[in-house]
């Protein structure tokens, strides 16, 4: 009976991850690159480069960061192995 209680949770939890942020990246516009106060952040850039052209992150998760420079808009830079992959904007 708890085998069968763990799995249940476990998979609700992949669920509400899963179409969590999703909903959040389907209400976004992918760009290409990203105008920082140091640069321009383009796909490809490492993680360090971004850290340099636009400082440190609103909020950092392993593989977001997300920007908020306050002019109604958000920027989710998003890296794989140290990389960025895709940069999103939000208004």
């Amino acid at each position: 009976m708890m085998k069968r209680i763990n799995i249940w949770i476990i998979g609700f939890v992949f669920l509400v991850i899963m179409f969590g942020n999703s909903a959040y990246i389907f209400a976004a516009k992918e760009i290409s690159t990203m105008m920082c106060s140091k640069g321009v952040v383009r796909i490809g850039d490492t993680d360090v480069d971004v850290r340099d052209k636009c400082g440190e992150p609103n909020t950092e998760t392993f593989n977001e960061w997300v920007y908020d420079p306050g002019v109604s808009q958000t920027f989710t830079v998003i890296f794989k192995g140290g990389k960025v992959v895709r940069i999103l904007e939000s208004r």
